[in-house]
């Protein structure tokens, strides 16, 4: 399944979901004025429920409406919290469980290792690097991701995860993450979190019934103690029907998170595999899991179930995760589940990475285990003779371009792959460790961004180097140009992946800092009264994590393009422009997305807030619709049947606006 159909299928959970919740929603309104008829006539009119039952009494009408109103604002009440709550994405998921974020600067050598991992898949898969957070005082083996899209996304995991897994297990996990990232999970959890909360509010109105009833008598000292505590008694009885009711709530929160998120543990199993070509890797993780445990002491661990790599409760009633032998044998089969545990037989537990092992991981791209799983597939050895035979030369050119097609292009969207992986490892060992350590640290990240847009030469760069150290001062100007040099010989292979790994450092900053700093990259690229491919890439990259927040996930607006003909024109004209190619490539893309009739723009027409809104607009297309454009796109680009690097990055961007993670194009050869 592609990534596009991952998406409309997770659209169509949505529906699945949202009926769920509406058949909850129901039973529990019906519940309440169950319960309110039975108390109106215990309590007001002195009626017994076997009267009641035989029709004795009548309940006014109000009654019953007042209690489904004030039912279904406690329930929307309890969504629309949670909903505003997440609105900001994957950290805020993680801060609710009280995790802690990793500094890009971590000195601790497991947490280096976390943050290399994250990085290679984060390049591998054409996104930006997520944000990292470890929780700190959880020794089970456990992870999630969450956010909104695969460019605003949070990691989190376990110290136990740490501790207890080798490299390979670890980059299993991740790779696991990396899968709900990329097809539209954690976005469907993370509205799964607040449709839960809704419905199981009224459990938690009832528990505090209960306890302020509690409270109440301990404090009574007034004299119609009898007539008091007859209230007082109701209101515990009333509070504890509402939790009983409650249970409808947990049962249906339940039965929803198990039917959305079993078989997608699945897919992101067998996704991880694909990425990491090393199926012992999470396949020893899971194994780990299940001779130890995954089980989360954190009081939302309940809540947040169906989002951890493993099941983080006790199991019960509709698990929100296959079990773990079954995850496995479709892994590897019977026989991979005999050799992991016949490995777990001959070898000690390991708890923590020997000094040795700790040496290796401190490396960038550290290909050795740490008591892990000794992987017959990539990483290892493998892994470091794999990348020495690619010419480091090859990725060092000022420009090159690979043979493709567009077909398989469009198919790699979401879906990185162990090349995908050996081409993002190569670029992290080649990266000079003046530019790591400058993309980990705020100053030098922003230095970094500046870098990327300075000239190599000539009166353009003094003016750059004029108006950073205007704005910013003189330190910064010259560790701006100091980077530009650093990056000259690297090519322009390494300016993405620069890019998706300077940006997560600078997303704390204040608003006032995000607009100074995009007009500041604005003022160097209109230094030369020019824009070049490039610098549109970065730019429109940029505005989105730095721009004004947009909160919660887009909606799908277009079922097709040709809602979107003049946007999605506009869009190809600019592609036709970058890829030199003619009115007759634009006309064709145009006629196989069926938007004929619209007519070729010229370069003045072509500005950079036109281009930026027809995106916007374009990113409210329905999954589905999204390939074709794409596709048309790259016709356009690719009319020769061949991409260079700038038209790469171009299209990256483009899909990047689209939420349609583009991993690097790496042609036929791979190079």
């Amino acid at each position: 399944m592609d990534f596009f159909a991952q998406q409309e299928r997770a659209r169509r959970n949505t529906g699945l979901m949202l009926f769920l919740f509406l058949l909850a929603v129901a039973m529990i309104v019906l519940a309440v004025d169950i319960v309110l008829a039975i108390a109106w006539g215990m309590f007001i009119e002195d009626t017994s429920i076997a009267e009641l039952a035989g029709g004795a009494g009548r309940v006014p009408w109000k009654i019953y409406f007042g209690g489904a109103l004030v039912t279904l604002g406690f329930i929307a009440a309890g969504s629309v919290q949670r909903m505003l709550q997440f609105s900001q994405g994957g950290a805020a998921v993680a801060e609710l469980v009280g995790a802690r974020r990793v500094a890009r600067n971590s000195q601790d050598p497991l947490e280096r290792r976390l943050l290399n991992v994250v990085e290679e898949m984060a390049i591998a898969s054409g996104i930006t690097m997520p944000l990292v957070f470890v929780m700190d005082e959880e020794k089970g083996i456990n992870a999630f991701a969450a956010g909104y899209s695969p460019n605003e996304a949070a990691v989190t995991v376990t110290r136990g995860t740490l501790e207890r897994l080798g490299r390979d297990e670890l980059q299993g996990v991740i790779g696991h993450e990396f899968s709900h990232i990329l097809n539209g999970d954690m976005r469907l959890n993370v509205r799964l979190l607040a449709v839960v909360a809704g419905i199981m509010v009224i459990s938690t109105v009832g528990r505090s019934m209960m306890r302020a009833s509690s409270d109440n008598t301990d404090r009574d000292t007034t004299f119609n103690r009898d007539e008091r505590k007859s209230g007082i008694n109701g209101m515990f009885f009333l509070g504890l029907a509402l939790l009983l009711i409650g249970w409808i709530g947990v049962f249906f929160g339940r039965l929803i998170k198990a039917a959305v998120s079993r078989e997608r543990e699945y897919l992101a199993d067998a996704a991880s595999v694909q990425f990491t070509r090393n199926p012992e890797g999470i396949a020893g993780a899971l194994y780990t899991i299940g001779r130890s445990s995954g089980v989360i002491a954190n009081p939302h661990a309940e809540e947040l179930s169906h989002m951890y790599f493993g099941n983080p409760v006790r199991g019960g009633l509709f698990d929100t995760h296959p079990p773990v032998e079954d995850r496995i044998r479709r892994l590897m089969g019977e026989r991979g589940l005999l050799f992991l545990r016949s490995r777990a037989n001959k070898a000690a537990a390991v708890t923590e990475p020997s000094s040795d092992a700790i040496g290796e991981v401190s490396e960038i791209g550290g290909l050795g285990e740490s008591g892990g799983a000794a992987s017959a597939f990539a990483g290892g050895q493998a892994g470091a003779m794999r990348m020495a035979s690619v010419p480091d030369q090859a990725r060092r050119t000022s420009d090159r371009s690979v043979s493709t097609s567009a077909r398989d292009v469009v198919e790699s969207v979401g879906k990185p792959t162990h090349r995908h992986m050996d081409y993002a490892r190569g670029l992290l060992l080649d990266m000079p460790e003046l530019v790591r350590q400058a993309i980990v640290t705020v100053e030098g990240a922003q230095a970094a961004l500046y870098a990327l847009l300075i000239a190599s030469g000539g009166e353009v760069r003094g003016r750059q180097a004029a108006l950073i150290a205007a704005s910013s001062g003189q330190t910064l100007a010259d560790r701006a140009l100091a980077l530009e040099e650093a990056f000259r010989p690297l090519g322009p292979a390494f300016r993405l992946p620069l890019l998706d790994l300077a940006v997560p450092t600078l997303r704390d900053l204040p608003p006032a800092s995000r607009e100074a700093l995009l007009a500041q990259m604005q003022s160097l690229v209109e230094a030369d009264r020019r824009v070049t491919l490039f610098e549109f890439v970065m730019l429109t990259i940029c505005r989105r994590h730095f721009g004004p927040a947009t909160r919660g996930a887009p909606p799908v607006k277009h079922k097709a393009a040709q809602s979107v003909a003049a946007e999605a024109a506009l869009v190809l004209s600019l592609l036709a422009h970058a890829g030199k190619s003619g009115a007759e490539d634009f006309a064709r893309s145009c006629d196989a997305l069926g938007i004929r009739g619209q007519s070729m723009r010229g370069p003045s027409d072509l500005k950079f807030p036109e281009v930026e809104a027809a995106l916007c607009e374009l990113n409210l297309l329905a999954p589905l619709a999204k390939p074709a454009f794409i596709k048309a796109c790259l016709a356009v680009v690719m009319s020769d049947d061949r991409i260079s690097t700038g038209e790469a990055e171009l299209m990256r961007a483009v899909c990047a606006a689209l939420d349609s993670p583009l991993p690097p194009i790496l042609g036929a050869e791979g190079a």
